[in-house]
């Protein structure tokens, strides 16, 4: 049998960590409602989110906006 004595590990074989992608609202405080100006545009829609456009007050460009449901009831109602 072997010994239970550890094993070196050669420091490429370690594992890296991921690191953390920046989000555009990382770096700037205030609220989403301060920064940008949702449009009526319904990109799309699933059963836990929809995808909304948006404008920046900054800069005037366009983005997609992911916007959660959070509903109290976790249940489907049937007819």
């Amino acid at each position: 049998m072997g010994s239970s004595e550890p094993v070196p590990i050669a420091e490429s074989d370690k594992r890296k960590k991921k690191k953390r992608k920046a989000r555009a609202t990382d770096s700037l405080p205030g609220k989403f409602e301060d920064m940008y100006k949702l449009t009526s545009e319904l990109l799309g829609e699933g059963a836990y989110a929809k995808v909304q456009g948006a404008v920046s007050l900054q800069n005037g460009k366009e983005y997609a906006v992911k916007v959660s449901v959070s509903s109290g009831c976790a249940c489907l109602c049937r007819e």
